[in-house]
């Protein structure tokens, strides 16, 4: 891999969390901010390679209306067309969940920003986010993306002056769950047969100190972590 020197800036957290900026001879970065409505043909897209059985899509015109609601997205900004399957093939809401991923339809169009991840929120109090989804392009699995937005949702999370953090996560998907322990998420309980297309359950997983020092502390750990595995 080639080797980038990172500089970080951290934002307003009511804004979207933190950037990450890299550079090498090529200036490139990568980022998170609060998805968009133009961010609707690639999210859809990201969302049906990642739960290609998942029924009724989700409808994020509709979430990004909803107050509760809290969607992000990451970006790379290298040229899209180096990313593997990429497409300029036009996409259509009305075709965007029967298109096949794998025929290179990815949603993203010559202009737009390239679309990597994104994370869905809810807020179900002043006190609870709860993690509605998160998913990541196929092509970008493994390299932090998935962190660096559940960092960022947790860092706006703390910035809001909520406490706890809350998600499902299948019992069988157990490099998910170590990611989520390394945030303290912790397991509370279980949902029996919660996920439709093979009736696996689902842990049930929370932190619930996000207002502490030593909170705060573990996520400047883990963003330094983060920052070096996002380096290769």
């Amino acid at each position: 891999m080639i080797s980038r020197i990172f500089r970080l800036k951290t934002l307003p957290c009511a804004a979207l969390g933190v950037l990450f900026k890299m550079e090498n001879n090529n200036s490139s970065t990568h980022s998170v901010r609060l998805m968009k409505e133009k961010d609707i043909p690639q999210v859809s897209m990201i969302e049906n390679d990642a739960f290609p059985n998942l029924f009724p899509p989700t409808s994020f015109r509709k979430e990004l209306q909803r107050p509760i609601s809290t969607l992000m997205v990451a970006i790379s900004q290298l040229n899209p067309h180096k990313h593997q399957g990429i497409s300029n093939n036009r996409t259509t809401e009305r075709n965007i969940q029967v298109s096949s991923y794998r025929s290179g339809n990815t949603g993203w169009k010559p202009g737009m920003e390239f679309l990597t991840g994104f994370i869905f929120l809810w807020k179900m109090s002043t006190e609870e986010t709860h993690v509605m989804s998160i998913g990541t392009r196929r092509s970008h699995r493994r390299k932090g993306i998935g962190e660096l937005l559940l960092h960022s949702a947790i860092a706006k999370s703390i910035h809001e002056k909520v406490n706890s953090f809350t998600l499902e996560v299948r019992v069988s998907n157990t490099p998910a769950i170590a990611l989520y322990e390394k945030y303290e998420l912790t397991h509370r309980g279980s949902r029996k047969s919660y996920y439709t297309d093979n009736h696996e359950d689902a842990s049930i997983m929370t932190v619930d100190n996000l207002q502490s020092a030593d909170y705060r502390l573990l996520m400047k750990k883990n963003l330094l972590l983060l920052l070096k595995r996002l380096k290769n």
